[in-house]
């Protein structure tokens, strides 16, 4: 085992099984809110494939939640959409996203392997964190048998915190990983397991959970090459059934073919530069002298894990669920997993949550998971049409249908891709009537301006703990300020969670001389001043009739504040308390 700068610790709160990109962003998720954490990868180094090519708003704004953004958008190609021909060559549909909702572009093209070399780099700054490359884990025992009743059972009901934490297991329980590295037998223990070991994971086999769904028979040949002069920056997919093929140029002059096997074709056959090169110098002739850098023959899922947490193991990434390729969206679901639980953890491990609140991890992610594997399927039938009469009907329904302008608008703007939004888990589900943005919903990122007339993200302003939004004239929102700051003390005392407030500035209101960019109250809790520029924020607040809103660490919403109620003490209470939240 190696760490970054201490010695490597006897036990560890949390360890990671797998250094992709899903374990690699968890473990950053987790070390930047002080959680140590042992990271374990069977290989000596991590993976210098180009594996996913595609990265979505989603998964920038956990990059950038993690710190690892800023060094690694250079290497991005930002905002491509996506060209649809049809079996005659011809253009019949196009996606070309340019709302950048989250903060960012819906679809960006990026290099895997260059991403979890950064993350990976990135890892060493963080003492706490320890890097246990070339180790298979063998099995695993739970420390202090888990009462099933514990884990997976619902609601909470308990209504007192201090009978919660009581009751909770986090201290007296744990799991012992039974380890090999360099052929010598390694002990490693832990409160909390998370297996992020790909698709063919060993960590799901022994916790014993199903992989539910399909494995399909049709298989699709990769080519990665590189030295493309092309400047069409669009993906190009080829929807014809007699060879369905995806052209996705990258960054660096990187360049992707994608092509659909038929059954009688060997996958030794199609390996053959004559026979690919020449599928590639039907699409586009200059491509095929291009530096070949990877070819693969692979199969598509459609699966997902029939339970993603057993005790204190837990599933994400592809160990969790295999989406097709065709929306791009396997690793961003990956990444959405590590941005949900690794808060969760970390919370739970800090001292400021009952186990109980691990349990909403799954509720809420699984079922997204599983609509963004129903969205790549439904893409699948446009982009690998098996007949020509097939074909031509799917390819002209969705052409007559783009002369709809509303159609058209939900298409071109990936609309029809599936929202980030919960059906349960933790969050108020009282969402008020009207609102843009339900409770247990991602919050949008929209542009705000500080008191030096600079302007950032609204997550800038939003550290790893719960935020409250609200506007900063109280008495117009009919609440006083001595009202407002009693609220915000209550809350810092009922729930040691960190607590940052962000007084908002309307569009048509400017800053005062006292609207400091940053200040800390007596209490303890930050303090930001921002104006709402492009009154995006206030149109969310005003469609909820709310004059604040709470957020949760991962920016979802938690709650809204109504104009009429100084603060919403006794739903967060109840909320809170029900799973542990100190």
């Amino acid at each position: 085992m190696t760490s970054a700068k201490s010695p490597d610790p006897a036990h560890w709160p949390v360890v990671v099984v797998g250094a992709g990109p899903t374990g690699l962003l968890l473990t950053h998720l987790l070390a930047k809110r002080g959680v140590r954490v042992c990271l374990i990868d069977r290989l000596q180094e991590v993976v210098q494939e180009a594996r996913a090519v595609s990265i979505d708003d989603e998964s920038l704004r956990s990059l950038a939640d993690a710190n690892v953004l800023e060094g690694f958008l250079p290497k991005i190609t930002l905002s491509y959409g996506v060209h649809y021909y049809s079996w005659s060559q011809r253009l019949f549909a196009k996606v070309e996203p340019n709302n950048e909702e989250y903060g960012y572009p819906k679809r960006n093209a990026f290099r895997q392997q260059q991403l979890v070399s950064h993350l990976f780099e990135r890892l060493k700054q963080y003492p706490h964190v320890t890097l246990c490359m070339g180790t298979e884990v063998l099995g695993y025992e739970e420390i202090e048998p888990w009462d099933a009743g514990d884990s997976n059972s619902g609601l909470p009901q308990a209504s007192d915190i201090g009978e919660l934490l009581a009751n909770d297991k986090t201290s007296d329980a744990g799991v012992a990983l039974s380890c090999v590295k360099s052929g010598e037998p390694l002990q490693i223990r832990c409160d909390y397991v998370v297996a992020c070991d790909g698709g063919k994971s060993a960590m799901r086999e022994k916790m014993a959970v199903a992989f539910d769904g399909s494995t399909y028979s049709q298989r699709w040949l990769i080519t990665d090459m590189i030295g493309r002069e092309d400047s069409f920056r669009h993906t190009r997919t080829y929807c014809d059934p007699q060879r369905p093929a995806i052209r996705l140029p990258g960054p660096q002059g990187t360049l992707r073919y994608e092509f659909m096997l038929h059954h009688h074709e060997t996958s030794e056959e199609v390996l053959d530069e004559k026979i690919y090169g020449q599928w590639i110098r039907e699409r586009h002739p200059p491509d095929a002298s291009l530096k070949l850098l990877r070819k693969v023959v692979y199969t598509f899922h459609a699966r997902v894990a029939s339970q993603w947490r057993k005790n204190r193991m837990f599933l994400a990434g592809d160990a969790a669920h295999l989406t097709p390729p065709f929306a791009g969206q396997g690793m961003n679901s990956g990444v959405r997993d590590a941005t949900n639980l690794a808060w969760k953890l970390a919370q739970v491990v800090n001292g400021q949550a009952g186990d109980r609140l691990l349990d909403t991890y799954e509720c809420e992610r699984k079922p997204h998971a599983w609509s963004l594997i129903e969205m790549a399927l439904r893409i699948g039938v446009v982009m690998q049409p098996m007949t020509l009469w097939g074909a031509v009907w799917v390819q002209t329904l969705l052409k007559v249908a783009c002369w709809v302008p509303p159609v058209r608008e939900y298409i071109l703007h990936l609309k029809f891709k599936p929202k980030p939004r919960f059906k349960t888990g933790f969050f108020d589900v009282h969402t008020p009537k009207g609102a843009m943005v339900a409770c247990g919903q991602l919050m949008p990122q929209p542009r705000m301006q500080k008191p030096d007339s600079s302007m950032a993200l609204l997550d800038r302003f939003c550290a790893d703990g719960f935020v409250v939004l609200q506007w900063a004239n109280a008495d117009e929102a009919g609440n006083a300020d001595n009202a407002g700051q009693h609220d915000f003390t209550a809350l810092q005392w009922r729930h040691s969670s960190p607590l940052t407030v962000v007084k908002v500035l309307r569009a048509r209101e400017d800053f005062l001389p006292g609207h400091d960019p940053t200040t800390t109250d007596h209490s303890g809790f930050t303090c930001h001043w921002i104006r709402d520029v492009d009154g995006k924020l206030e149109a969310i607040l005003n469609s909820a009739n709310a004059r604040g809103v709470v957020l949760r660490p991962d920016h979802y919403v938690l709650t809204y504040i109504a104009h009429h109620e100084a603060w919403p003490l006794g739903r967060l209470d109840a909320l809170f308390h029900g799973y542990g939240v100190a």
